[in-house]
């Protein structure tokens, strides 16, 4: 009797070791977010197996899927990437893994059939108290997604005595624990990411990410392998395009070229987004800086070609609005830039730049709730407070 105790409750225990999910869990696209979903995971010395089970929500059938996963070579992280195709728009699926728990997902909506929710920001796991603060904070607004728009998890070009391989690795794991625990709805949802190349997740100095080890290629989906430009479009409407500030690509170039094609593809689009990190109009570095100089030169004359009304730039850990800027100056018809990138780390006090319209030293992020009608940008700090909004309307 004793033994047949005994065996129960290994047998127990063991089944719920087995059943229970890994700390890390959290969902992207790299395609259409209308009908497909990116679950990823990571787990610890293990090879797999990488499947999902999702339903819908008007079916009680588990359908399965099967993915594929990499471990990262000298490490015991093994990274698990399952892409669920075939969904149907603005629909909130079940999901889980094995018999783990089951979580909930939503795809985008087909075009602005319904208002879509973006919160953007960057800078972010610096301070850890800072980042949940704010992830909790963004969390409870319920966005559709959230981009984080480089200087993810600070893993490079920080005075550290201990900066191995190892401690990088530890970083980005301590970055997804951590968004996986907030960045979920009050109902359960799991809100995607989109990550963005800052210049704290890679090594500076190089322009091919074929040259040295990047862990953020390793951690996220993206539509080609390890090219970091990409556009994601919601329907006909709307489209995010998600650039990299001459991190590992030139701002010009071939980078250049292919956003002038993506602008040109979605020129019927209501809204053109671009997300970045380094600033073309920074609030606390130089207005000089080389890339800021590349952008104005290569990007902004494409954004202002093709009808962007908003541009979205961070790395300056403040806040700020430009005033609309059209041709290097002023102009109610111009573009307005907002960022600047202050999500977890230490605030900086901005300058006195003549194309700042406000400026402020705090932790924030912009939401955005974009319609038909328009966009309806809010700034929240830290705490939740409304801090700035403004409305921007499409192109005629």
């Amino acid at each position: 009797m004793r033994i047949s105790r005994w065996l129960s409750f290994v047998f127990l225990w063991c089944s719920v070791v087995w059943a229970a999910d890994p700390e890390i869990l959290y969902l992207t696209w790299k395609g259409d977010p209308t009908t497909t979903m990116t679950v990823m995971w990571h787990t610890t010395d293990g090879n797999g197996p990488s499947v999902v089970y999702y339903q819908h929500p008007k079916e009680s059938q588990w359908q399965k899927q099967e993915g594929t996963f990499h471990r990262l070579q000298n490490s015991s992280v093994t990274v698990h990437q399952v892409e669920l195709t075939g969904l149907e728009p603005d629909t909130e699926y079940a999901f889980r893994l094995e018999n783990g728990e089951i979580h909930r997902l939503r795809t985008l909506p087909d075009g602005l059939t319904r208002p879509v929710k973006a919160a953007i920001g960057g800078d972010a796991y610096f301070y850890k108290d800072l980042f949940q603060k704010m992830n909790k904070e963004v969390a409870s607004r319920d966005p559709d997604f959230a981009i984080i728009a480089g200087d993810i998890a600070y893993t490079e070009g920080l005075r550290r005595a201990l900066r191995s391989r190892y401690w990088k690795i530890n970083r980005w794991e301590e970055f997804f624990t951590y968004w996986t625990q907030d960045m979920k709805t009050k109902e359960g949802r799991l809100i995607p990411i989109l990550g963005v190349l800052g210049n704290h997740d890679l090594k500076e100095g190089f322009d091919d990410p074929y040259k040295k080890e990047v862990f953020y290629y390793e951690f996220f989906a993206f539509p080609k392998k390890e090219i970091p430009y990409w556009v994601l479009p919601v329907g006909r409407d709307l489209c995010f395009y998600l650039l990299d500030s001459g991190h590992t690509y030139p701002i010009g170039g071939a980078q250049a070229e292919w956003l002038k094609g993506a602008l040109k593809e979605h020129k019927d689009a209501i809204y053109r987004i671009p997300v970045y990190h380094i600033a073309a109009y920074p609030s606390e570095n130089a207005y000089t800086h080389r890339s800021s100089k590349d952008i104005r030169k290569f990007w902004v004359p494409l954004f202002e070609k093709y009808g962007v009304k908003l541009s979205m730039e961070h790395d300056n850990h403040t806040f700020k609005r430009t005033f609309p800027i059209w041709q290097g100056e002023i102009n109610p018809n111009g573009i307005l830039y907002l960022g600047d990138g202050a999500w977890g780390v230490a605030p900086e006090k901005p300058r006195d730049y003549w194309y700042l319209a406000k400026a402020l030293q705090t932790n924030n992020y912009w939401l955005l709730t974009i319609d038909r009608e328009k966009i309806h940008a809010e700034a929240f700090d830290i705490d939740g407070k409304l801090i700035d909004q403004v409305d921007i309307t499409p192109s005629k």
